[in-house]
């Protein structure tokens, strides 16, 4: 909670959102990756090593929540921001109560090949992000119009 103003600063639209979903989706496999590494290893260096991976994670959330909220508000339409803010606050609420039984599924019942399996669907999702925030963007441009004034302004 302390760092997420400065994990946010620079995440002032659409494609800088963009970009911090990218840096979060790394993060998450970088910090997954730490947490499996440490099976196996002797109770205190598996500790740091958790903890590392942790620390890595949780900078990935600070910035997917920076590019999360940008984009709810970014590529909503004026007229629909309230539409648009519910639907990312559902989506929130559903993904949190999804959450136990895919990390169960994952980290638990698969053990390291699943922290690595579930840490590549966040990069994959990181990676794509970009590309959909585009589409977005220049589907909202042609449903406007060519006189329209561009979403930034």
């Amino acid at each position: 909670m302390a760092l997420q103003v400065r994990a946010s600063r620079g995440v002032v639209d659409n494609a800088a959102a963009a970009r911090a979903a990218v840096r979060a989706g790394a993060a998450f496999l970088l910090g997954m990756a730490a947490i499996a590494a440490a099976t196996g290893l002797p109770g205190r260096l598996a500790a740091v090593v958790i903890i590392g991976g942790v620390v890595v994670h949780t900078i990935g959330e600070l910035w997917h929540t920076a590019a999360s909220f940008e984009l709810s508000f970014g590529l909503a339409p004026a007229h629909a921001q309230g539409q648009y803010s519910g639907l990312h606050a559902t989506g929130i609420g559903v993904a949190s109560s999804l959450a136990p039984s895919v990390l169960a599924l994952f980290c638990i019942t698969w053990g390291i090949p699943g922290w690595l399996a579930l840490g590549g669907v966040f990069l994959l999702a990181g990676l794509v992000l970009p590309y959909a925030v585009r589409w977005a963007e220049r589907a909202r441009a042609a449903a406007a119009g060519p006189d329209a004034a561009p979403a930034w302004t």
